[in-house]
């Protein structure tokens, strides 16, 4: 995707003109961006831990982030590996 550089407000393109409102492609990418945001909410949302939390060292809280990262790799891959088999 490529990175336009605009000197002003003015010099954008309208964004209400980039797709056209009966383009058949719209439901498609809807239906796109719902998924995305579900798989993103349930990958991270169920692992990440709530609230905050106070730890002693750097290393302590590096050790808990590391745990709960690995919980969430771990749990994509049994979902990754439920639906390879289904």
């Amino acid at each position: 995707m490529p990175v336009y550089k605009y000197r002003s407000v003015e010099e954008m393109p309208d964004p209400a003109i980039m797709l056209d409102a009966g383009d058949p492609a719209i439901p498609d990418k809807i239906r796109f961006l719902w998924q995305l945001s579900g798989a993103l909410v349930n990958g991270v949302g169920t692992c990440i831990p709530r609230g905050v939390r106070k730890y002693r060292s750097i290393e302590e809280a590096n050790a808990d982030r590391d745990r709960w990262e690995q919980e969430r790799v771990d749990r994509i891959r049994a979902r990754n590996e439920r639906t390879r088999h289904s």
